[in-house]
């Protein structure tokens, strides 16, 4: 099966034309991606027969600009993370090139569904380097063949809902995704957003549909509290614009404020962990405002990082039945039945158990972290647990 589908994914990339490197100094490195990786070159294509874990995927689709700036912001991120030392000795990575655009954005978000429902056929993780944050669209719509319930974590400085038009065809993406996929999203994460972008009735949309806005301020204070935002996520979008100007220039307006460079690739990391996380897609940079391939080596980065993750999953994440886990009830003064807390044997993590009444068997388990099985012990009513439970009410 692995071999058809393969075959069937390449028909979607152009292969890449080695001859167009500027900076082929990974060559001379043994140790680095660059002469560890499945490259579908000109010179040497993928053959159906190879095998990988992780398959790349640039996707050079941008509203409004030419193909031709998205390809050179690609190449130069490609370029760099060539040079980085491979996070693993066993970790089979391929290139498959890039994807050839179809005629408008539907076509295109419709071959990246394709590509990646395939991809997610053959147990492979995908990571999409774009082009535009609309790609985002068709990556959400691959999984409605293996999820019911799709968790989307949105990384961005903004939110991008507009609240003064929701109608089809909306220029904010938000607004496609949710006429589009609503349905199947159970929920949004917007991590990292900036107050002074945001109005407070984009704030108050999401709060009625019980998504989980987290500042940008929230972050700073505390990187581990966004961990469990990270580890529930079935796909991850990622906008270039969540990162301060200065350590990405390559942005469009872009703020002088925003996530630090290191922040952003331990959010890469927390991502790559997360036993649920089959996407990663990173968007919105322009590489014709770069300044010394800095948004490009930090893109790159960002990828490694999510890569470094991956290769340390605990592969833990509980069944409602699961032995390996150490219990924990809380009973709070203000609910009728005791909260449910799991922590993992194997890697401390915390999960809170939701149900839709006291007495109904079925439920559903959430990440937290251990703040908030204390914030249980102090008499205080996680916010994760509030949220979800007002969802399945």
């Amino acid at each position: 099966m692995f071999k058809e589908k393969l075959a069937e994914v390449l028909n979607f990339f152009n292969p890449l034309r080695l001859n167009d490197f500027n900076d082929v100094s990974y060559i001379s490195d043994k140790s680095s991606i660059g002469n560890n990786i499945l490259v579908n070159s000109d010179i040497k294509p993928i053959a159906i027969s190879d095998r990988f874990e992780v398959a790349i995927i640039c996707v050079n689709y941008q509203l409004g600009n030419s193909d031709n700036c998205e390809t050179i912001s690609q190449q130069r991120i490609r370029e760099q993370f060539y040079r980085l030392k491979r996070p693993s000795s066993t970790l089979r990575i391929a290139d498959l090139g890039n994807l050839i655009n179809g005629k408008d954005l539907n076509e295109t978000n419709f071959a990246i569904q394709h590509v990646c429902a395939l991809l997610f056929h053959m147990n492979v993780n995908v990571i999409i380097i774009g082009g535009s944050q609309f790609l985002t669209i068709g990556n959400v719509q691959a999984f409605e063949e293996f999820e019911t319930d799709v968790t989307l974590a949105h990384i961005d400085s903004k939110i991008d809902l507009n609240i003064e038009d929701d109608i089809p065809g909306s220029s904010d993406y938000l607004n496609l995704l949710l006429e589009k996929n609503e349905s199947k999203l159970y929920n949004i994460s917007f991590l990292g957003y900036q107050s002074y972008f945001v109005d407070q009735k984009q704030i108050n949309r999401i709060n009625e549909r019980y998504f989980e806005p987290v500042r940008l301020g929230l972050i700073r204070d505390d990187i581990e509290e966004t961990e469990p935002y990270l580890r529930d996520a079935h796909l991850v979008s990622f906008d270039i614009s969540a990162i301060r100007l200065c350590d990405a220039p390559a942005q469009k307006d872009g703020s002088p404020n925003g996530l630090y460079a290191e922040e952003a690739c331990r959010l890469a990391r927390y991502a790559g962990i997360s036993d649920r996380v089959r996407s990663f897609g990173l968007y919105e940079i322009n590489s014709n405002l770069d300044q010394d391939n800095r948004t490009s080596k930090l893109a790159a980065q960002i990828i490694w990082y999510y890569l470094e993750g991956y290769i340390n999953r605990k592969h833990d994440y509980p069944d409602m039945d699961t032995m390996n886990y150490t219990k924990y009830e809380v009973q709070i003064d203000e609910i009728d039945f005791p909260i449910v807390f799991y922590k993992s044997i194997i890697s401390n993590r915390w999960w809170i158990e939701v149900k839709k009444v006291q007495d109904d068997n079925s439920g559903i388990l959430i990440s937290c972290s251990e703040s908030d099985y204390l914030k249980a012990c102090r008499n205080e009513i996680s916010n994760r647990w509030w949220i979800n439970f007002k969802k399945l009410s």
